[in-house]
């Protein structure tokens, strides 16, 4: 009992020590800015199962642009089939640090919520780097 409650102790410290490292290395590195979304590639693998009367399940696989696909309105509302893929979000963004425009791009996959609801036009959170004006990470 004695060795499970200092170890639960230990963790509790590494764990906070990870974050206060995370917060101190996020103020010191980056500035934080709003960024406007100019383009969005999205790539589309969209995986819809089927289980007939019998027991038997089949799969339909879609794959392409997300734009192209034609349920990807609905799956993008509903989120009724089962998506995979990448989205690069190119950014346009003033940098703080200088006051000079920018362009970047974030990564999302089909996990994000980003990855559905991002549209041209959209501002988004960025934190730039204080060393290279053209990295970013989300906020």
């Amino acid at each position: 009992m004695f060795y499970s409650l200092r170890g639960m102790a230990v963790m509790m410290i590494l764990v906070a020590g990870v974050s206060i490292y995370s917060l101190i290395d996020r103020s010191s590195h980056y500035a934080p800015a709003t960024a406007s979304v100019f383009l969005i590639d999205r790539t589309c693998d969209i995986v819809e199962t089927t289980t007939s009367w019998d027991g038997k399940s089949s799969s339909r696989d879609t794959k392409g642009e997300c734009s192209s696909v034609d349920e990807w309105d609905s799956v993008r509302e509903k989120r009724s089939k089962t998506v995979s893929g990448t989205a690069i979000v190119h950014l346009s963004y003033t940098a703080p640090q200088d006051g000079s425009s920018h362009t970047a791009e974030l990564k999302f996959t089909g996990r994000d919520d980003e990855f559905y609801r991002l549209k041209a036009g959209d501002e988004v959170k960025v934190l730039v780097r204080n060393d290279d004006l053209d990295k970013v990470i989300k906020a």
